[in-house]
């Protein structure tokens, strides 16, 4: 479900003038038919977790892996909500060849953070403030040596035709005109 609440924190790190932080997209594909070698690329079993960076990172104590990616947005036209997809470039091979031999459906989780590297006695860690995220599930893909594209469907409900009307007086009594 996408989600449009950004943390406080964030907003006021964005406007912040002169920030030092960046926009990373992490994206989570769980699938229990994942599995990994002993310490491969140090990912859980179930997970794989990339980031749209050259440099792995460390968020909520889960290890995402350096990618590069392009989402595509479902498109919506006031009625339905399409389908979306994100294409992984430059991936170790390993993971393509993971990703094809998984047959269940797998849950993609996509999330928009605002990064902030902090220094504190000569260490430095990022700091991660949410600011979007979108969770699907993955109905098909295609794939190359080391390249993925993820064919995304979101949820039925999001595709249901909702009929709208304006709240009147006359088509309900309890409605101030002067409100």
């Amino acid at each position: 479900m996408n989600e449009k609440n950004i943390q406080t924190v964030a907003l006021e790190e964005l406007w912040k003038q002169n920030t030092d932080g960046h926009l990373p997209v992490l994206l989570e594909i769980f699938n229990p038919d994942i599995k990994w070698g002993d310490d491969e690329l140090e990912q859980e079993n179930m997970y794989l977790r990339v980031i749209d960076d050259s440099n792995p990172v460390v968020y909520k104590g889960k290890r995402y892996i350096p990618a590069r990616f392009d989402f595509t947005p479902p498109e919506e036209n006031g009625k339905t909500v399409g389908n979306a997809s994100i294409t992984l470039s430059a991936i170790d091979s390993r993971v393509v060849q993971m990703l094809r031999s998984i047959e269940l459906q797998c849950e993609v989780t996509v999330m928009a953070m605002f990064a902030k590297k902090e220094t504190e006695s000569g260490s430095s860690t990022y700091m991660f403030y949410p600011l979007d995220h979108l969770k699907t599930k993955m109905n098909s893909a295609t794939y190359s040596r080391t390249t993925a594209q993820l064919n995304l469907v979101f949820k039925d409900v999001l595709k249901l035709n909702v009929p709208r009307d304006r709240a009147t007086k006359n088509k309900l009594p309890s409605v101030n005109p002067n409100a």
